[in-house]
């Protein structure tokens, strides 16, 4: 098996940004994510869909974010924290922009959301609803920009510039996760934090399932093992990853389970939120004597 520092990929013998017999990664997931999906109903299997219902805060929020917007959700969870007042916030694969249009109202007039993602199609609907959202909101405090989130140093983002960093369901689908979570580290102030949802598997994913477009599109089989994604986070610089709250997946779907069952009846995948703190004096195991 490869090592947790050459796991680029998170499946394993994975390494550089190409998938599927030799296709980009980020072709794939773009054409998937602009072309082959639409609207939250394309979605073929379970593992991109948030369970649960959200908590009143939120549905509040909910309901100032344009139907256009909520049509092309793909998330895993809740991914936004409490108490961002003011703050400066970064959403890494932000899509059509659900989670930055909620954190928009949470951050409040005098902060901001900034939105990633490498997928046209979705900026187009996030953009395209701006100026609508500002006049719900009374303030405009958005920004989307056009990039992946393992070049985060080619966007005009400051380092040490940002307090918080979400994801939701999009950290599995890249290619170079180290970079990712090596350039969030760059990117937080001291004492800023990554909560995110993400997809994570029982075991290293084989490159038979990797290279399969529909799985890897699902947010399936790029999930990480939980064990390699604690040595990714702890070699960036986030010492003590805190997990939040974890659920199974189903898949819910049987073609597709056939070909996760027929590798290994015992391969599961998870969807979980996790927080990573910018905290350099953090102790691990949760050792933390009051500094968090």
């Amino acid at each position: 098996m490869a090592s947790p520092s050459s796991k680029k990929l998170g499946v394993e013998n994975g390494s550089g940004a190409t998938n599927n017999g030799g296709s980009s990664t980020y072709e794939d997931v773009t054409e998937y994510y602009g072309k082959i999906l639409s609207v939250t109903e394309d979605l073929k299997t379970n593992a991109c869909c948030t369970g649960g219902a959200p908590p009143d805060h939120i549905k509040e929020c909910l309901k100032k974010v344009h139907d256009d917007v909520i049509s092309k959700y793909y998330g895993c969870g809740l991914c936004i924290p409490d108490l961002i007042d003011g703050l400066t916030v970064l959403d890494l694969g932000c899509g059509a922009g659900r989670d930055v249009y909620i954190a928009a109202q949470l951050v409040g007039a005098t902060g901001k959301v900034i939105g990633v993602d490498m997928t046209a199609e979705q900026l187009d609907v996030a953009k395209r609803t701006q100026s609508w959202h500002a006049e719900q909101f009374g303030y405009a405090n958005t920004e989307f920009l056009l990039g992946y989130i393992e070049k985060l140093k080619d966007l005009d983002i400051a380092p040490g510039s940002v307090d918080v960093i979400i994801s939701n369901c999009v950290i599995n689908l890249s290619p170079d996760k180290e970079a990712v979570l090596a350039d969030c580290y760059r990117l937080l102030k001291p004492g800023g934090e990554i909560y995110f949802s993400d997809v994570y598997a029982s075991a290293r994913v084989p490159q038979s399932l990797a290279r399969d477009k529909v799985l890897w599109g699902e947010c399936i089989s790029g999930a990480l093992y939980w064990n390699d994604f604690h040595n990714l986070a702890k070699q960036a610089g986030f010492l003590d990853p805190r997990l939040v709250e974890d659920s199974v997946i189903t898949v819910s779907n049987k073609a597709q389970e056939q070909k996760l069952t027929d590798y290994s009846p015992n391969l599961k995948f998870f969807s979980a939120t996790y927080r990573l703190f910018k905290i350099p004096e953090l102790e691990s195991h949760c050792e933390d004597y009051g500094q968090a």
